[in-house]
């Protein structure tokens, strides 16, 4: 009678798991997404060793700014590759330091300043990848398109009066030294798929903070660099 009553009951569990309703279930859906991961060029090699993604890896010189540049790597990572990236956006917020008239060290983001709630700075290249998933696509930075982009940019030094960064007589910045290594850059992006999603906003810890070893899932959120 037991082993009757027992299989009875397994019977049952059996039919009921069968006929539920999986649209009723209060574990949310996992959706595709992709991430992006951008290295400074030339330093490391980044599937081996990381090098390429630490802060300041290569920074601007402090000389003859009309001629240089940063190079850059950006690859697109779809880990279950359903999704495409046909745009990428790379966005560059400039970070101004200065000491206030009462002797405090103050930092103020002028990309977040520029555009109201949207911390990502100021739009410096649009990429079209021609490479697919974890593939690299390379672009440069240079010192005169932050210039460009940041020329109308300004700070309430004392305050109460707006500045314009670039005629602010106690920081002069001549054209062609434009940066003198009081600022910042950090650098982020955003992935378009041909679905029409946008990513630009990453989990802090699994995809800024990656914490795994040299692979072709790697990922970052931001690289940063000043004036050296």
């Amino acid at each position: 009678m037991k082993k009757i009553m027992m299989s009875a009951i397994t019977f049952g569990l059996i039919f009921l798991m069968g006929c539920r309703d999986e649209s009723l279930s209060p574990l949310p859906g996992w959706n595709s997404a992709v991430h992006g991961f951008a290295i400074f060029d030339g330093v490391g090699t980044p599937d081996a060793d990381k090098k390429g993604i630490a802060n300041y890896a290569k920074n601007f010189p402090l000389t003859n700014q009309d001629k240089a540049s940063i190079p850059f790597k950006v690859r697109w990572v779809s880990l279950d590759n359903k999704l495409t990236v046909n745009k990428i956006e790379i966005f560059v917020d400039m970070i101004e330091y200065y000491d206030d008239p009462d002797g405090n060290p103050k930092a103020v983001s002028l990309g977040a300043a520029a555009n109201g709630i949207d911390p990502n700075g100021k739009l410096i290249k649009t990429l079209s990848p021609a490479a697919g998933n974890r593939e690299w696509n390379s672009f440069t930075i240079t010192p005169q398109e932050i210039a460009n982009a940041y020329k109308d940019a300004t700070v309430k030094y004392n305050k109460t009066t707006a500045v314009k960064v670039f005629a602010n007589p106690d920081n002069p910045r001549p054209v062609g030294k434009w940066f003198n290594g009081t600022e910042d850059f950090v650098m982020t992006w955003r992935l378009y798929t041909t679905d029409g999603l946008v990513f630009k906003v990453f989990n802090p810890d699994s995809i800024c903070g990656d914490p795994t070893p040299p692979s072709q899932a790697n990922a970052n959120c931001q690289l940063v660099w000043d004036v050296k």
